[in-house]
């Protein structure tokens, strides 16, 4: 009876102790997964910016239309200044180098107004 009792309480204890050694095991190979993935996204394209929109909307592919609001683009994108013409780069960038057409609209500039 005592050694069933010391048995329940030690090897609860040490099955205890390979459980979470396995839970470990499974989160550092899903963090390694996670890690190679954002390599990956590095590598493939070369400024911050687009590996944000990459990693929000998906892959870059030509024909791919994003659209966003212009607070949620500065946020996002971690501008400043909270104008269309802050991202005129970054559109002639995604236009000409991935085929991505990428709409900011606001509340002064609606979406079917705006002719670019």
């Amino acid at each position: 009876m005592l050694t069933t009792i010391l048995n329940r309480l030690f090897g609860s204890e040490i099955c205890g102790q390979r459980a979470e050694r396995n839970n470990e095991m499974i989160m550092a190979g899903e963090v390694e997964v996670n890690v190679e993935k954002q390599q990956e996204k590095i590598e493939r394209y070369d400024d911050l910016d687009l590996i944000i929109l990459a990693d929000k909307y998906g892959e870059l592919v030509a024909g791919k239309v994003i659209t966003i609001e212009l607070n949620e683009a500065a946020r996002l994108l971690g501008r400043k200044r909270i104008r269309l013409d802050a991202f005129s780069g970054l559109i002639k960038k995604l236009h000409n180098e991935y085929g991505v057409e990428l709409k900011i609209y606001s509340r002064r500039t609606k979406l079917n107004e705006r002719k670019d």
